[in-house]
């Protein structure tokens, strides 16, 4: 919108101004007149000036050249001789000439001081409403800020020149009236992360630009609050570095985490224990076994003590075939038990290839008696990875099961699961491959919502929790059809010294 105004106004606007220039110019000649009359001196000049000036002043520059042209015709009319005449002579043309000169002067400047004044007026008027305008804006930057437990902060770098937000000392638990500095944000630091606050503090002294790190606060009152902050390094108009960022108070999505967390690892053990419960057939397999070696390795033992000699070399073989039945019997119940337990993650340096060995062993016989071919495709060399050996075998028996209840139904193709591992750049990849019905591609999506299902008496809650588990893991999965039928459910962990510089980056 421009902020200028024409120098004549609209027609009907303008006819107020241009009425008042003529009464201005009449009521001057009109007490010219009178002061003529009765006083015998003649001060016309100013009067009609004056006019001028009311008419330009009030009205602009239209008006005001108006009433000099309406001057000018009743000076020369009412008081340069020959008067009642416009007729001139040389000294009244003189006169004349020096009358429309100064009101044409006073025309301008008085103009001139009008659009001066209508500017400085807008200006104000503009300031009242931009000063306005950031004091709203200021208030909704504060409840912003209070709403979300997000301060903002300026630091000069390298000096103890420091800005905070009203909940920047709020989040900090000082009162604004004090002056904020280094000395009282390590303060305020918690003391085992005063140490990794000042280490951040001293890379924007080096000169890194981007900064973003948590760490923990510990009140005067001993409540301990987690704080995530985000910064950038930048310049001002001076030409000086500052560092410009924002804190944010995590304390209380920090503990949802952990109480998700909770509730999580919780789930994942029923979950667990239900899964046991459908493999009854197959741990009573996988422990029976042994237990009928053992028993027919122990009878032939007894018979061959029995002959006359004993048999002792051959009872040797067959305790030796004992005691390694004992242990295999044992490492299954050993492997069912953790699997069943109840425990906190324990994060340690795990081979994946080992992992999935395991847990393909607890499904062994029940993929025989679906009649389930398990093909395993390991590669060598793999990354190691960090993880909890338990879940992580819980999420592979997930979609072992997935897959081969996949595949129930099928009677014209083999009935085959594919477990492959691969080595990636930043880690490894294990894929599940099934040769099953599939679902449709807008479905993908939803496999690992919570409560999705396409089984009838399905809980949809197995894949939640396999997402649950490898996102705490740091990592993705997926799932995708087949170029042929059947699906690929995938996911990816980082190696463990990877995920180990991550943590010590954070």
């Amino acid at each position: 919108m421009p902020r200028w105004k024409p120098l004549w106004p609209s027609l009907p606007a303008a006819i107020p101004h241009y009425g008042i220039a003529v009464l201005a110019v009449a009521a001057a000649a009109g007490a010219g007149l009178l002061i003529d009359r009765f006083l015998q001196s003649a001060p016309f000049v100013s009067l009609f000036l004056c006019a001028v000036l009311l008419a330009a002043w009030l009205g602009g520059l239209g008006p005001g050249l108006f009433a000099t042209g309406l001057a000018i015709l009743a000076f020369d009319y009412f008081f340069i001789p020959p008067v009642l005449s416009v007729e001139l002579g040389v000294q009244g043309g003189l006169r004349l000439a020096l009358f429309a000169v100064a009101a044409l002067i006073v025309v301008w400047i008085s103009a001139a001081q009008r659009r001066t004044a209508e500017s400085l007026r807008r200006a104000r008027d503009d300031l009242r409403a931009t000063v306005a305008e950031l004091r709203r804006s200021e208030t909704y930057l504060a409840e912003a800020q209070r709403l979300s437990n997000t301060g903002s902060f300026g630091w000069k770098i390298g000096t103890d020149k420091i800005i905070w937000s009203k909940e920047t000392y709020r989040i900090m638990g000082f009162d604004e009236t004090v002056r904020p500095t280094i000395g009282l944000l390590l303060q305020r630091v918690h003391p085992d992360d005063r140490g990794y606050v000042q280490r951040q503090l001293d890379r924007a002294v080096r000169g890194e630009v981007h900064f973003d790190y948590e760490y923990r606060l510990k009140m005067p009152d001993g409540e301990i609050k987690d704080i995530h902050v985000r910064a950038r390094r930048q310049g001002d108009e001076t030409g000086e570095e500052e560092l410009v960022g924002a804190l944010m108070d995590v304390t209380a999505a920090k503990r949802a985490q952990e109480a998700l967390q909770v509730a999580q690892t919780a789930l994942a053990h029923v979950t667990r224990v239900t899964m046991l419960g459908e493999m009854t057939t197959s741990i009573a397999h996988e422990v029976n076994q042994p237990l009928g070696a053992i028993v027919t390795n122990a009878g032939a033992s007894l018979r061959w003590l029995g002959r006359q000699p004993p048999e002792i070399e051959e009872v040797r073989t067959a305790i030796g075939q004992i005691v390694n039945d004992a242990h295999r019997a044992n490492e299954v119940i050993r492997r069912i038990r953790k699997f069943s337990k109840n425990v906190d993650p324990e994060m340690i340096r795990l081979d994946i290839n080992e992992v999935v060995e395991e847990a393909v062993t607890l499904l062994r016989h029940d993929a025989l008696r679906h009649g389930v071919a398990i093909r395993l495709e390991f590669a060598p060399d793999l990354l190691p990875v960090r993880g909890d050996r338990i879940q992580l075998q819980q999420v592979i028996v997930n979609l072992l099961i997935n897959g081969m209840e996949a595949m129930a139904t099928l009677r014209e193709r083999e009935r085959v699961l594919v477990v492959r591992t691969q080595r990636q750049a930043d880690g490894v990849l294990v894929a599940i491959e099934d040769a099953g019905v599939g679902i449709k591609p807008e479905n993908a999506d939803r496999l690992f919502s919570a409560f999705y299902t396409t089984k009838p008496d399905g809980l949809g809650m197995g894949l939640s929790i396999v997402r649950s588990i490898i996102e705490a893991h740091g990592g993705r999965v997926w799932a995708a059809p087949n170029a042929g039928p059947g699906m690929t459910f995938q996911f990816t962990l980082s190696a463990d010294g990877r995920h180990q510089r991550a943590s010590a980056h954070q």
